[in-house]
């Protein structure tokens, strides 16, 4: 029995360059807004089970809320949260986040072909420039051309 495989976006690009356009602004700023709720949504779950682990330890009230109002824990907690999130995310579904997959778009490389681990955690730290999301604006966030990405329309939901 012959084994049938579905083919990737990359498989259709590879066979025909012209199938890609470039995500809109509109698409990205959706990706943009969709991602930030996720990792906002994640970042909470865990402080969440960091606080019922303490409490669960026998932390006071006192302590637990001493280490959630000091704001260099949860800001470099966050950040951290972000850089894995976005990451394993992006580095997992080869350039794909929930808001990506919402709006049919995909991060590829400048030749169009897959990001990997190392883009999409290159990226991930771009994210982190000041103003970068406000650099979308102008057509290429410096998160795409530091790290010579770009996303794309992709009319198929797999990857």
């Amino acid at each position: 029995m012959e084994e049938q495989t579905v083919p990737s976006v990359f498989d259709e690009l590879a066979n025909d360059k012209s199938y890609f356009e470039y995500a809109t602004t509109g698409q990205r700023f959706i990706n943009f807004i969709i991602d930030v709720l996720v990792c906002y949504a994640i970042r909470i779950l865990v402080f969440m089970t960091i606080a019922f682990l303490m409490a669960w330890a026998g932390s006071s009230t006192e302590d637990i809320t001493s280490l959630f109002t000091n704001t260099w824990f949860t800001y470099l907690v966050g950040i951290v949260l972000y850089i894995i999130i976005y990451t394993v995310i992006e580095g997992l579904t080869k350039g794909r986040t929930l808001g990506k997959l919402i709006t049919r778009t995909i991060a590829v490389k400048q030749d169009f072909t897959p990001i990997g681990w190392n883009e999409a955690f290159k990226r991930t730290l771009c994210r982190l420039i000041p103003f970068d999301a406000i650099s979308a604006l102008g057509g290429n966030p410096w998160h795409d051309s530091i790290t010579k990405t770009t996303v794309i329309k992709s009319n198929i939901m797999h990857v």
